[in-house]
């Protein structure tokens, strides 16, 4: 009978044991993963504010903007590379017609959304969106270019609209926050 109880209790303290180094190891695990996290999203954000920079500086020069090809997420990083690589996130750029036909306002739109992250699941990445305006200049034909990127507050959620530029102010959209 006592041997029972002593094999009884060894299991249980094993079992114990197992829980207090478990919830330890989780706390820690929790902890990586929120760096990896963290660190992916600065990569993304970084990325991006590049991007927007690089459409400043090529619409100086010619007046236009470019759109560059998307860059599909792999677990390599994005392909083709074309500003380097990147992992968990995709790139893609968008022109809006309406704008560029109907206004003098020339504008266009970058995003950066979670994407193939090679096996890491249950990342919750928050996505990235920036955009750069042409504007006239006190109504001159001269152009000036005013940008911005937004993240969104939260690592989860569709993505919103468009930055906007009214009465010469530029805005995030909701549940974003201005980064850039």
């Amino acid at each position: 009978m006592k041997i029972k109880i002593l094999i009884v209790s060894a299991l249980l303290l094993i079992i114990l044991l197992s829980f207090l180094f478990t919830g330890c190891n989780n706390e820690d695990e929790n902890k990586a993963m929120d760096e990896k996290i963290s660190r992916l999203e600065k990569e993304a954000e970084k990325h991006l504010i590049y991007k927007i920079q690089e459409q400043q500086s090529y619409f100086s020069k010619h007046k236009t903007f470019f759109k560059p090809l998307d860059e599909p997420a792999t677990k390599y990083g994005s392909s083709p590379p074309i500003f380097g690589t990147q992992i968990c996130y995709r790139y893609y750029t968008e022109i809006n017609a309406d704008v560029l036909s109907k206004t003098t306002i020339d504008a266009i739109y970058s995003y950066a959304v979670q994407g193939d992250c090679g096996g890491m699941w249950g990342l919750e990445l928050r996505w990235y969106v920036g955009a750069v305006f042409a504007v006239a200049i006190n109504g001159d034909k001269q152009l000036k270019t005013i940008s911005i990127v937004c993240q969104h507050i939260e690592s989860f959620g569709r993505i919103p609209s468009r930055p906007e530029y009214i009465n010469g102010v530029v805005k995030c959209p909701n549940k974003t926050t201005k980064v850039y």
